[in-house]
């Protein structure tokens, strides 16, 4: 396992990888720096992100902005500047599952997908042979109001 640089390192190597300078040619000039680290620094792209415009403005075009203006010029940009919270869990017995059912329906092309929903406990064909969108259950008398 790679050890973190110090954030000095890693805050002069960012302008040299926005420059595309060779890894090596950088591993010359910090000879600390692994071969490792910098590989996975761009392969996280370490320099999305507002941090990343920032030390982008910051050290291309000589324009000094705080954290906060760097997230509100995203936002303007039409990126999401701020990192989700919330992950979805997928537990090992939901991932067998999830699994087991591809690979039953492996066959379907994008084209049968798109005609079924797929939500809880029921399954709606949306636009059959006969442009009719109807729903059933599992068990009867289920279903939620958005579902009729």
């Amino acid at each position: 396992m790679t050890r973190t640089l110090p954030y000095g390192v890693q805050d002069s190597i960012k302008p040299l990888l926005l420059r595309n300078t060779l890894l090596c040619s950088i591993k010359k000039m910090y000879l600390t720096v692994g071969m490792a680290n910098l590989s996975k620094m761009v392969r996280n792209r370490s320099l999305d992100g507002p941090r990343g415009a920032q030390e982008y403005l910051r050290s291309i075009i000589n324009i000094s902005m705080s954290l906060s203006g760097a997230e509100k010029l995203l936002n303007e940009i039409g990126f999401k500047a701020k990192r989700k919270n919330k992950t979805n869990f997928v537990s090992a017995a939901n991932k067998k599952l999830r699994l087991a059912w591809a690979r039953k329906y492996r066959q379907l092309t994008v084209f049968d997908l798109r005609k079924w929903v797929f939500s809880d406990r029921t399954r709606g064909n949306m636009w059959s042979s006969d442009s009719e969108s109807f729903y059933w259950s599992d068990v009867p008398g289920t279903n939620r109001p958005h579902q009729v």
